[in-house]
């Protein structure tokens, strides 16, 4: 189980980039869809340039995590940060040009797909320390993310309200320029291992584990990694009915609010106050992983995510939606950490960044699902099909979870899990 002290420098640094990360993606991921229905575009065609978006980020994330995991050339942070630059430029562009739609668009896409590509190395810079004998505290970092996204929507939504859509192509550059900044804080050796440990795995076959296992050096990918990880996939597979649920309402927010009569501040506020709702477990999950295992935590997120789809389906006013927000503290708050704890209980060293990976794709393509038939779905028949569209999600992605999350050590006598 992870230290849960860890040291105070790097859990400062590391809780400021994940402020910084989820600030960032709130303002590329939550504000998108009222960017660009501000510019002309609909719901379905909302929906459909998320989805690019997603694809390309959910392609990506495997391929580059494999990059990090083996490269001996490049640091993680080295790569993080020429990552970010890859989104300034775009950023910058669609603040400083406004263009066509469609121009602005394209560059949505791109910084969408830098911002997805983001999210496993950002979690696998945790890993990075931790196997160099170096830990932080992941639940406060992680809860400063949340409270970085609470902050970020509330006030962005004021200023959206106030100032108008042309706020948030700003907003994301700025962010972008803050990340750099907070990356060049850390200190990362080229290669996969420190020195000591790469004299001494020299005069050895296998690599020992920090659980103190016997693990080949063989690079898994693909059906192999399918193969040897059956019950994890099945997890995944759940997550991307959960996230397909998820982001039908986060991305539809707006909409769901104007049915209320509400506007973009209801939105921010909305948002923020599910966002706040996940700090007091984000920052205490160390403690609660220490009591319950990370495949039970699981499952009771994919519970907690289903109670959320029927309490907003059920919800008939601004402010029940604002209540229905307090149970992302049984969903999302729960299911992002846990999942973290999962993969590294379940995956072999070598596999960690990917299966960090695998997660984030899942987000990503649940992301997708959402984005791309909840636009339809608002086009075709309206919101309340939609809603009723995304209780079946969850009920499916909480049934997938609860059949795939189980023990790591409940491997078969091949190692599948």
């Amino acid at each position: 189980m992870k230290n849960t002290q860890g040291d105070g420098g790097l859990t400062i640094k590391y809780a400021a980039l994940q402020g910084n990360y989820w600030m960032l993606f709130g303002s590329v991921f939550t504000f998108i869809a009222v960017f660009l229905l501000s510019r002309g575009f609909s719901a379905g065609g909302v929906g459909v340039l998320m989805a690019f978006g997603n694809i390309t980020g959910a392609v990506l994330q495997p391929w580059i995590a494999a990059v990090a995991d083996k490269s001996e050339k490049y640091t993680l942070k080295q790569m993080m940060m020429c990552i970010t630059v890859l989104g300034i430029i775009p950023a910058a562009a669609l603040a400083l040009v406004p263009g066509s739609r469609y121009l602005a668009a394209g560059l949505l896409m791109v910084v969408m797909a830098v911002v997805s590509v983001q999210q496993p190395l950002v979690n696998a810079v945790n890993g990075y320390y931790l196997s160099r004998g170096k830990s932080m505290n992941f639940g406060i970092a992680r809860g400063t993310g949340s409270l970085g996204f609470a902050v970020l929507s509330w006030i962005m939504g004021y200023f959206v309200a106030s100032f108008g859509e042309n706020v948030i192509p700003i907003a994301i550059c700025f962010l972008l320029v803050t990340m750099l900044a907070v990356l060049s804080s850390f200190r990362m050796e080229r290669g996969r291992e420190s020195a000591a440990e790469m004299a001494e795995s020299a005069e050895k076959p296998s690599e020992i584990s920090s659980k103190g296992n016997v693990i080949s050096r063989t690079q898994g990918s693909g059906w192999g990694l399918i193969r040897k990880y059956r019950k994890f996939f099945l997890v995944l597979a759940g997550i991307v009915f959960l996230f397909a649920f998820h982001n039908m309402v986060n991305t539809y927010l707006i909409q769901i609010m104007g049915r209320f009569g509400g506007d973009s501040s209801d939105m921010g506020t909305s948002i923020a106050i599910a966002a706040v709702c996940e700090i007091p477990v984000m920052v205490m999950f160390s403690k609660i992983a220490e009591r319950i295992r990370p495949n039970r935590l699981l499952k009771i997120a994919g519970l907690g995510f289903l109670l959320k789809a029927a309490a907003i389906w059920m919800a008939g006013s601004v402010l029940l939606v604002h209540a229905s927000q307090l149970l992302q503290a049984l969903s999302f708050a729960i299911l992002i950490p846990a999942s973290v704890y999962y993969s590294d209980e379940v995956m072999e060293e070598q596999d960690r960044v990917k299966g960090q990976a695998f997660i984030t794709a899942a987000i990503t393509v649940g992301g997708m699902v959402g984005n791309l038939f909840g636009g339809k779905i608002i086009d075709a028949a309206g919101v309340p099909a939609m809603l009723t569209i995304g209780v079946a999600c969850a009920g499916a992605g909480m049934l997938f979870v609860w059949i795939g999350a189980v023990p790591a050590k409940e491997r078969g006598s091949d190692g599948a899990l």
